[in-house]
């Protein structure tokens, strides 16, 4: 993949686009062997269309609302500007071009964060590659601009929101370079955007967790529904499930399936989700994991276990109902295959890993997934 901005040293996200791709997936493919020397590892899922391969971009603001500037916070907590990059999907990109006129309409001035003055933060672009529609986010400092983003909503054509299906304000008042804050302010008519999986159509909306590369997610996705297709599940239970991928996509081969997230909208998108797949198999909860006990889960006999936790891996809680619940069989999705190796290690004397399998989902990065199966040591 070309990039400019790779080229002229300007942006170096992408810290391996000097390699020739085959060479990333070796380096990537070394990292996890040296992580499990012992695991089968079966070959690498690749990304076949690198450029316009991500279908969420999270655009940091700087400058004024005259003349903003988009780009991406480097290792020192300064913006890179970079409005087209390469990886994003086209429709982002078409779309980040629109932004600084947008920006001046509604006269968001740009954050400041060493003055702590200015509203917009952020602005987070999510594409349905398979409806062709955006879900455009603005994070703001306050609530001083809502009312101006509520009548440019308004004033868009019918074909403006037809493209842009879903547009919120994120209400961040903390001055750092956090992301996201806890309040979502819903100014479109929708909530939420649909995103087609093979046969089933998920939801996500602008605080749902969802993977960034859409081929790629299509293949873990299948993957995950591979093993449960062989081992098929009694009552399968999905944790760290935000808007119920995989309690959706490989939930099918379960008698049922309870999903359990933190994120309240999330769950209300895999709810929502699972009427309209016809999915009466499956459940979803919002409750903190770390609430939960095996006795509030004592009414199902949970024979299989998926996981899609954060970067930071499982906590001791989710370690301990685990092995309170004792499932056969454990599928564990991992952003980050030093928190995969050690939430392995603290199962270890339960459980040993049958297979493992890396997904592409950052090319050009250190960054991957890993899809771990786990099966209960037989006593």
């Amino acid at each position: 993949m070309h990039c400019e901005h790779f080229q002229s040293h300007h942006c170096r996200s992408c810290s391996l686009l000097d390699n020739t791709y085959e060479a990333t997936l070796e380096q990537k493919t070394g990292v996890l062997r040296q992580l499990f020397p012992d695991a089968l590892i079966q070959p690498f899922a690749q990304c076949r269309d690198v450029a316009g391969s991500r279908i969420r971009a999270k655009l940091a603001v700087t400058g004024t609302f005259e003349q903003p500037q988009l780009g991406f916070y480097d290792d020192q907590q300064k913006i890179v500007a970079v409005d087209d990059c390469p990886l994003h999907h086209p429709l982002i990109n078409e779309f980040t071009q629109r932004l600084p006129a947008i920006i001046r309409e509604t006269r968001l001035a740009p954050y400041d964060m060493q003055t702590d003055r200015g509203e917009l933060k952020f602005i987070v672009l999510t594409c349905s590659p398979t409806h062709r529609q955006l879900m455009v986010q603005f994070v703001l400092r306050s609530r001083e601009a809502v009312d101006r983003i509520r009548s440019f909503w308004r004033r868009m054509t019918d074909e403006g929101k037809q493209l842009v299906a879903v547009m919120s304000i994120n209400l961040q008042p903390v001055r750092s370079s956090t992301i996201s804050g806890s309040e979502e302010i819903i100014i479109s008519d929708q909530a939420t955007l649909p995103i087609r999986f093979g046969d089933t159509e998920l939801l996500f909306g602008p605080q749902s967790f969802m993977q960034t590369n859409y081929e790629v997610a299509a293949a873990l996705y299948a993957a995950a529904g591979s093993v449960f297709q062989e081992y098929p599940a009694e009552h399968l239970l999905d944790l760290y499930c935000g808007a119920g991928a995989f309690s959706l996509t490989v939930g099918e081969h379960a008698h049922s399936v309870l999903g359990i997230d933190v994120s309240a909208n999330a769950i209300a998108c895999a709810t929502e989700a699972a009427i309209r797949n016809n999915r009466t198999n499956a459940q979803f909860h919002c409750r903190s994991l770390e609430a939960i006990t095996s006795d509030r889960l004592a009414g199902s006999d949970f024979d299989s276990i998926i996981c899609n936790p954060p970067r930071r891996g499982i906590d001791a809680a989710t370690v301990a109902l685990i092995q309170t619940l004792k499932p056969q069989l454990l599928v564990y999705s991992s952003c980050n295959p030093a928190t995969l190796q050690r939430d392995v290690q603290r199962l270890s004397k339960d459980y040993q890993i049958e297979q493992l399998q890396a997904f592409d989902m950052f090319p050009f990065t250190g960054h991957f997934e890993v899809l771990a199966m786990l099966r209960r040591i037989a006593r």
